[in-house]
């Protein structure tokens, strides 16, 4: 039974209260009326909302793949995609938003730090003086041990998870096909509960 005068207000969005019997006692469930105003993850079209890590760490295994020279995913351009922490992707027509953890930010930083380094190094410049210190040597070194570290740090994680990036994408394509059928799920949940006959209860 659906019980329609309730808070409202409080709540912040229209919904239901389902009250049903669960193991012989009743209980009840709250239920935002209309797909529109779904949880987030589940409104229909709109983009996924990771329900688990598989999204890290299918991008973690990418971009130490890109690193090392692959072209598996992405073109390996994931690198340059990556706006505001996130990389955008399209699978099975949904929105897919993959969250870069700090080893493949600071794997992107080390990156850029070091082609900076090395470009200052071929540039023109002031010459070094016989037996003096060659800045922009010094530089290139420093950046290209940051690098090292980095991707050494990239590398940890992703060996110990032991899977690679076309397994994990496969994980990432069953999780977003799952939240696919929650949303149609959800969809034939309001019809359903529309249904039902109406408790009504006083204020």
């Amino acid at each position: 039974m659906i019980e329609p005068k309730c808070c409202h207000r409080a709540y912040g969005r229209e919904h239901w209260h389902v009250v049903y019997e669960r193991e012989g006692e009743l209980a009840v469930w709250g239920l935002r009326q209309g797909a529109k105003n779904a949880p987030y993850n589940l409104v229909l079209g709109g983009p996924y909302e990771q329900g688990s890590h598989v999204d890290g760490d299918f991008l973690d295994a990418c971009a130490l793949d890109t690193h090392r020279g692959s072209a598996g995913f992405f073109q390996g351009r994931v690198f340059d995609l990556i706006r505001d922490e996130q990389v955008a992707m399209t699978i099975e027509e949904t929105k897919v938003y993959l969250t870069c953890s700090a080893a493949v930010l600071r794997l992107r930083a080390a990156r850029k730090e070091h082609a900076a380094a090395e470009q200052g190094a071929a540039g023109t410049g002031w010459p070094t003086a016989t037996g003096g210190r060659d800045w922009r040597a010094e530089a290139v070194e420093k950046a290209g041990q940051e690098l090292k570290a980095a991707e050494e740090d990239l590398a940890r994680l992703c060996e110990q998870r032991g899977r690679s990036a076309r397994d994990l994408y496969a994980d990432l394509v069953t999780d977003v096909r799952r939240i696919k059928l929650a949303r149609e799920n959800y969809g034939a949940a309001l019809e359903a509960v529309e249904q039902l006959p109406q408790l009504f209860l006083g204020a």
